[in-house]
């Protein structure tokens, strides 16, 4: 990495619960900035003087716990006043803070002895320092991803909407963020979903916006590099991929192997994408899904400074390197427009004391500054490692069913009336009984059983991304379970205990006893089978 020296004016505003502290210039000792087309980390440290003034900034950095915002300017410095300077501009949200403490060791007890603090602050954009300690469990039905992210979007957060996949409305969809083994976060959980349907995620950093897109974003002229302010630059090839994608359906009434075409396969190798789609269209939306997602990385050029630009070129800017006759017409870069992915600046003050210097407006710093540059014609999107969500996780619900009266231990599906596909519909208590899809089908018991689950019977269900599954039973049906001594089994069917059926089995004197009974109202038959003799029992009550 090319190392120089230069002068900077670095403007710098810590807000503190709603108090803002200017820095001077002169005053900041050390930068260190990395952004990316999704945001930005960066540390600065700083002097503050205690000789001649209070230091304001102590007692609130030390004892409020406010959000601590940063406002951050940086350009070059020139004695050229016709000089046209583009400075960089950042506001972010601390994640850190410290510092050291100089004083004097030769003066008085009874005196004033502090020199100046020396802060250091670690911030990154707000999405980061915010959405990663986010991890909400959450429950929405009948609405869009749109809805859910905005419902989970701080005021720090100014978010923009570009994209389609976000306005499908899901009958459930979910956040598994608290769950146990969980280790993604909501930040975690926005890239994922970003990743995986093949969208953009993106910072601006000329309006401090964020936006969620179906592509990247692309505006403006292209700013020509300077090639005086260049000291190096290479091109690089990333590797290809070799892969042949496969979408499998393993819905066994449909089963479905259907290959995307990739030109530069490298035969036996493939990379498969199963899983179960009952619904045609559904397999069809994921093999073009995947065939957009398979894209071939171009070309990526890294360049690096000997001079701090007067025209800062943040990620997302477009440049080239055509503005000068100094860039040669030959080179492999100069017929191409590129965008900005990656932007590094490594800025230490020259001055090695910690001094303060309160009317300079710019410092000299000895600097380290690199750009990585994709061509304009990238479809790629960088996005930030993230953490895979957990899915699903349980939560307990209640069977709803419509039928008969409120007290009937009555069943109920409904049917999609785009899919005529059927469903159980479940009340979900923690989520103020928001009511839930599940699959209509056997569940645990094999197909030669018919045992849809009874109205307000207890389940648990497994919570997926946008849907819902049964996954166990969680009590015994009323009047179901026999005493221990019986070692009795006990198969009731029916709505109540006025319209039911009762197969059971129990010892009775150590011997088994097998008993069939049926209830309507006040008509009831018994057939019971005891050793040495059998029941036939047919009983009306009277009517009182």
């Amino acid at each position: 990495m090319s190392r120089f020296s230069g002068d900077l004016t670095i403007t710098l505003v810590v807000t503190i619960a709603g108090q803002a502290h200017t820095i001077p210039a002169g005053n900041v000792k050390f930068l260190d900035l990395s952004l990316s087309p999704y945001g930005f980390n960066g540390k600065i440290s700083f002097v503050v003087s205690c000789e001649e003034s209070t230091d304001a900034l102590f007692t609130p950095i030390t004892t409020q716990n406010d959000l601590i915002e940063v406002s951050l300017q940086v350009e070059a410095y020139s004695n050229d006043t016709s000089a046209v300077i583009s400075p960089l501009v950042l506001s972010g949200l601390v994640t850190i803070r410290g510092f050291s403490e100089q004083t004097l060791s030769n003066v008085l007890k009874t005196q004033a002895f502090m020199l100046h603090r020396h802060y250091h602050l670690e911030f990154a954009d707000p999405a980061q320092v915010l959405w990663k300690q986010h991890y909400p469990c959450d429950l929405l039905t009948d609405t869009t991803l749109k809805a859910l992210i905005t419902a989970h979007k701080s005021e720090k957060i100014d978010l923009l909407y570009d994209w389609t996949v976000l306005d499908k409305t899901y009958p459930v969809l979910t956040l598994s963020l608290g769950a146990p083994g969980n280790l993604a976060s909501f930040y975690d959980y926005l890239i994922w979903l970003v990743d995986s349907n093949n969208g953009v995620f993106s910072y601006d950093f000329a309006t401090q916006k964020y936006s969620l897109s179906a592509a990247k974003i692309q505006s403006g002229s292209a700013e020509s590099l300077n090639p005086l302010e260049v000291s190096a630059f290479g091109v690089s090839f990333p590797e290809i991929r070799r892969h042949q994608p496969n979408v499998l359906n393993a819905y066994s009434e449909s089963p479905l192997n259907t290959a995307v075409t990739n030109t530069q396969v490298a035969s036996p190798i493939r990379r498969d994408y199963i899983a179960r789609y009952p619904i045609a269209a559904d397999m069809q939306a994921r093999v073009t899904l995947e065939t957009a997602r398979l894209k071939q990385h171009l070309h990526e050029v890294w360049v690096e400074y000997h001079n701090f630009p007067m025209q800062v070129t943040p990620p997302g800017q477009l440049v080239d390197f055509k503005g000068s006759s100094a860039w040669n017409a030959s080179l492999f870069v100069h017929a191409n427009t590129y965008q900005v992915r990656e932007w590094h600046l490594l800025a230490r003050s020259a001055e090695q004391e910690l001094t303060l210097d309160l009317n300079n407006a710019y410092s000299r710093y000895d600097m380290e500054h690199s750009l990585k540059l994709d061509s304009s014609l990238e479809l790629n999107v960088a996005l930030p490692p993230y953490a895979l969500p957990v899915y699903p996780f349980f939560v307990e619900g209640k069977i709803v069913s419509e039928q008969g009266e409120d007290a009937d231990l009555s069943y109920q599906f409904y049917t999609d009336e785009d899919t005529s596909i059927n469903y159980y519909q479940i009340s979900i208590p923690l989520w103020a009984d928001k009511k839930v899809r599940a699959a209509y089908q056997s569940n645990m018991d094999t197909g030669q059983f018919y045992f849809p689950p009874y109205k307000n019977a207890r389940v648990l269900v497994g919570l997926g991304f946008d849907s819902a599954v049964i996954t166990e039973f969680l009590d015994w049906g009323s009047g179901t379970a026999l005493p221990m001594d019986s070692q009795g089994n006990q198969l009731v069917m029916g709505k109540s205990t006025t319209s039911q059926n009762i197969i059971k089995h129990s010892y009775v004197d150590s011997k088994p006893e097998l008993q069939i009974q049926r209830t309507d109202d006040k008509d009831t038959e018994l057939l019971q089978f005891s050793t040495g003799y059998i029941i036939l029992q047919t009983q009306q009550e009277e009517e009182s």
